[in-house]
């Protein structure tokens, strides 16, 4: 127990628990400790998250400060690594494809081994496949159907090899298809 208030990412993993435990479970007044706690993240960390829309069955941000995870919907049935500065935006709020997404929670489709890089901005809506590396400062303004790695403003597929998981290894997939 000591180990998750000590420690950043379990912490925040932790933190964002509470929170989508208040926005579903608790009546009445859910919705408002859950932004509480959101605000406790950004308060203490730099994130910025609404933590009901962050579906990833396991997520590491060793370095949250600047991170933007929004409200637009994250999802992701794999691991996911996102580090410092990293913003998730939408396109444009009448892009008929973003509404469809937003209202789905599902702006941001993400797959297993996925390292996002420092500083990267990801515009929505996208889908990001398996094993993929994202490097610093890139923006990734469509989809990612290929694995490897990918740099650059906008984003262009340097290297095919698959990338190893080290950034994710250490992240534990829930048993039973919880996600996050």
């Amino acid at each position: 127990m000591f180990h998750m208030f000590w420690h950043i990412d379990p912490n925040i993993r932790l933190r964002m628990a509470i929170a989508r435990y208040c926005y579903a479970r608790v009546p009445l007044i859910g919705r408002f400790l859950g932004m509480l706690v959101d605000r406790s993240l950004l308060w203490a960390y730099g994130l910025d998250v609404r933590s009901d829309s962050v579906r990833v069955a396991a997520l590491t941000m060793a370095h949250p400060d600047g991170i933007l995870l929004g409200g637009n919907g994250i999802v992701s049935p794999g691991r996911v690594a996102v580090m410092a500065g990293v913003k998730f935006v939408g396109r444009s709020p009448n892009d008929p494809e973003f509404l469809a997404r937003h209202r789905e929670r599902a702006v941001f489709r993400l797959g297993d081994n996925v390292v996002i890089g420092v500083n990267s901005v990801i515009v929505g809506p996208v889908d990001i496949c398996d094993n993929v590396v994202i490097g610093a400062m890139s923006l990734v303004n469509r989809s990612i159907t290929e694995p490897g790695v990918y740099v650059g403003v906008p984003v262009r597929r340097i290297g095919d090899t698959v990338p190893s998981d080290e950034w994710v290894a250490h992240l534990a997939l829930p048993t039973g298809g919880h996600l996050g």
